[in-house]
């Protein structure tokens, strides 16, 4: 059976190495910030602020949501997206931004998986996530392995729903962030 295509971002499931795991602290997101961030997106920095990481950038971490005082409500909201233009209001962001986190992601359409990718680095497409859940659309760039940068590639996840190695494509791997601020 295919692997299906449904990406989902970044997914944190475990760490190298030992001390607690999966713990994520807060960074700001500016009340004006032009893009929406959603849950799973790897994030940057940004000029004090963070905002969703783009390919062949330094990344702090993996979004996971964020919360704030509603402008119309005045009421505290958590979501795990923050909108595009903002949320009216500066929010604070919860990102997992430990380098040694290990993350699941789905790999892109189009090209093969192969046990031999496995320690080789690539790059993230950063494809647009889903308003109505907040889920990120990121996922690994397949077709430039070895050659991108912004992930390295350490294995392929244990789901038998979403491991099947072949030319289909949309393999679900466990990835370190390469290219991270903190390493």
């Amino acid at each position: 059976m295919a692997n299906i295509d449904a990406p989902f971002g970044l997914n944190p499931v475990g760490k190298i190495g030992s001390g607690p795991s999966q713990k994520m602290n807060e960074y700001k997101i500016a009340s004006n910030e032009a893009n929406a961030i959603f849950q799973g997106d790897m994030v940057q920095p940004d000029a004090g602020y963070i905002q969703q990481a783009g390919t062949g950038t330094t990344n702090i971490g993996v979004f996971w949501g964020c919360k704030y005082d509603d402008a119309t409500t005045n009421k505290p909201t958590f979501k795990n997206q923050s909108a595009a233009s903002g949320n009216g209001a500066v929010a604070d962001a919860f990102v997992y931004d430990d380098p040694y986190q290990v993350f699941e992601v789905q790999g892109d359409s189009g090209t093969a998986s192969a046990q031999t990718d496995i320690m080789k680095t690539a790059d993230v497409v950063v494809g647009t996530g889903s308003t109505t859940t907040g889920i990120s659309g990121m996922e690994l760039d397949a077709s430039d392995i070895d050659t991108g940068a912004n992930l390295m590639i350490i294995g392929f996840c244990g789901n038998p729903d979403r491991n099947q190695i072949d030319a289909a494509g949309h393999a679900v791997y466990n990835v370190l962030i390469n290219e991270h601020l903190y390493a």
